[in-house]
């Protein structure tokens, strides 16, 4: 276990009893097959791991981290804050498979594997996880499939659980520190005046909404606390946040990739961290920046490959907005929607140009918007909130994130993690990528909708191509 990371850095993995604004959001949109928030992450491993050692390495995980061992219990009328609830018959054999891949077992075919197990929906009944060993990988490798609901954690979150809980050498079977089960607080579901009283706690500045977004929802604050003590101001309360989020303006999405399925397709490309830090250096630019201007890159390609026109990408950035430790697994995010230049230059000066527009809508206050907004998306009528999300999604071309992972060595049940993919649940935009490093490697990852990017073998190959132009960037 690494010296400077405990669990106790980590309390809302322990703790929290109820799921916040945007996670009770998540939970709800799963009624709609193309809004599941369900992401996969896949751990590249340099062996196979014993399958008695695995199971009890994830069980003591869970005993750690009690939110992997709760279910949502959601409010009457789904109306409201949901909440964790203990599963009583939580067993680690229920979260865990495995499979073996038909040969050749080589990287399609885990990708199209990945791409299967995410496509399942979770059992909403017990905790929204599952894991699946993948079995004779070519050269007698190995993998974790790994499914978790967005509403457990971001990306953010994940990586502190992913640092705090993984050993750094293969001998390694020391257990999480901790009690052997912690118990989650609270297994009612939350009545309405506990509901009351969250809102008027979170509007008194007990929650952290910044500064920036309580001036644009003013009108809201005070109708929402109005609210808790006057059920019936229910439709003037809606008003306002549906009033909050017109003013969110989604650029215009290209036309070239506006089809819309429920089907997937799996990408990725591996390249050395150290190297591909390189090129954004070369160019003043920071590794995310360096990310999102390859994948703009590949789309400018892509659109120029069918003889399109198409003068901007449409896109939503996710900004973490963790400041400082605390938040545990919660959701902490912010968006910032950009309109990127879909225009020919060479890879430099993209890069420059991406770096100025990330800075820049990083730094507005702007992104605290979204999620001050989110934390009253409880009160939204499911109905409402689906057919807003799906047509706010569906104008969104891409949705490029950035994760840092575990920056050293990683090991599972004694099979050490070589690299880590990260597929992210698309959410009826036209696909959704993410950049994840471990250790000395990073991974571009893309989750495509086939319907928005037709030509899968040429947007791919398009992908190779740009990496490799990066690469040699670096070494310029």
């Amino acid at each position: 276990m690494p010296a400077d990371i405990h669990i106790d850095d980590l309390p809302g993995w322990r703790t929290a009893a109820m799921l916040n604004g945007l996670e009770t959001a998540f939970w709800r949109l799963d009624t709609d097959a193309a809004l599941r928030s369900n992401a996969v992450l896949v751990w590249m491993l340099d062996r196979t791991p014993p399958w008695a050692r695995l199971l009890d390495c994830f069980d003591q995980v869970t005993r750690a981290l009690p939110r992997l061992r709760a279910r949502v219990l959601d409010t009457p009328w789904n109306w409201g804050w949901a909440a964790w609830q203990e599963d009583p018959a939580f067993d680690i054999h229920h979260h865990l498979q495995r499979v073996r891949l038909p040969s050749p077992g080589g990287r399609r075919e885990l990708l199209d594997l990945a791409e299967r197990v995410s496509a399942c929906p979770l059992d909403p009944a017990r905790p929204p996880w599952q894991i699946v060993l993948v079995e004779e990988l070519a050269e007698d490798r190995a993998a974790l499939v790994i499914k978790i609901h967005h509403c457990i954690t971001d990306g953010g979150g994940l990586r502190e659980a992913m640092t705090a809980m993984l050993p750094d050498s293969r001998d390694s079977r020391k257990g999480p520190p901790g009690p052997s089960v912690i118990r989650l607080p609270g297994a009612r579901p939350p009545r309405t005046n506990a509901w009351a009283a969250r809102t008027r706690a979170m509007l008194h500045g007990q929650r952290s909404l910044s500064h920036h977004s309580m001036s644009s929802l003013g009108d809201a604050a005070s109708v929402l606390v109005r609210l808790g003590q006057r059920p019936a101001g229910v439709p003037e309360s809606l008003h306002a946040v549906v009033r909050e989020m017109r003013r969110i303006e989604i650029p215009s999405p290209s036309p070239v990739l506006a089809g819309r399925s429920t089907q997937r397709r799996f990408e990725s490309v591996e390249m050395p961290l150290g190297r591909f830090k390189a090129a954004g250096r070369s160019v003043g630019a920071s590794v995310t920046s360096t990310y999102v201007a390859v994948l703009l890159a590949t789309y400018a390609d892509y659109h120029r490959h069918l003889g399109a026109g198409g003068e901007t990408l449409s896109t939503a950035v996710p900004v973490d907005l963790r400041k400082n430790r605390g938040h545990g697994g919660n959701n902490v995010v912010g968006t910032a929607f950009l309109s990127l230049p879909l225009a020919a230059v060479n890879l430099g000066e993209r890069i420059r140009a991406v770096h100025h527009l990330l800075r820049e809508a990083s730094t507005s206050g702007a992104v605290h918007l979204l999620p001050a907004i989110a934390e009253f998306l409880p009160l939204v009528p499911s109905v409402l909130l689906t057919a807003f999300v799906r047509r706010l999604a569906a104008r969104i071309d891409a949705v490029p994130s950035s994760m840092p992972g575990v920056l050293r060595p990683a090991f599972v049940a004694g099979a050490e993690i070589t690299s880590c993919l990260a597929f992210g649940p698309r959410g009826n935009s036209g696909c959704i990528s993410s950049l994840m490093s471990h250790h000395g490697t990073c991974s571009l990852n893309v989750h495509l909708d086939p319907a928005a990017v037709s030509d899968l073998p040429a947007f791919a190959d398009l992908l190779h191509r740009n990496t490799r132009d990066l690469l040699r960037l670096g070494t310029a």
